[in-house]
This record gives structure tokens, C-alpha cells and sequence, in this order.
């Protein structure tokens, strides 16, 4: 499927704010929603591990 396909959904069930928000960082990065939502994700996780330190 090509990058930015309408017809790609992230495969996780989330709330449609959080979905709107992956699907415009995936817009501007150029990336599929998937990729944004890893993206994202990981740069979460590092966030929150250094706020645990």
C-alpha cells in the first residue's frame, strides 16, 4: 500500500482524537500511519523514561 493511502487504518483500536493525530504526523512526515504510530510511540516511551530517571 503506498504511503498516505486513505485506505491504510492503524490496526489498533484507539480513541478518533489520537487516530487523527497519527494520521497528520504520517501527512507530514511522509509516512504510513503504521510507521507514525511506532514513531510516536517510541518517542513516548523514550520521554517517559527519562522522566522516570
Amino acid at each position: 500500500m503506498a504511503r498516505g493511502d486513505r485506505r491504510e487504518s492503524l490496526n489498533l483500536r484507539v480513541p478518533p482524537e489520537l487516530k487523527r493525530q497519527v494520521e497528520e504526523y504520517a501527512d507530514e512526515a511522509g509516512i504510513s500511519i503504521n510507521a507514525a504510530a511506532c514513531v510516536l510511540l517510541a518517542d513516548a516511551l523514550r520521554h517517559e523514561r527519562r522522566r522516570q530517571r
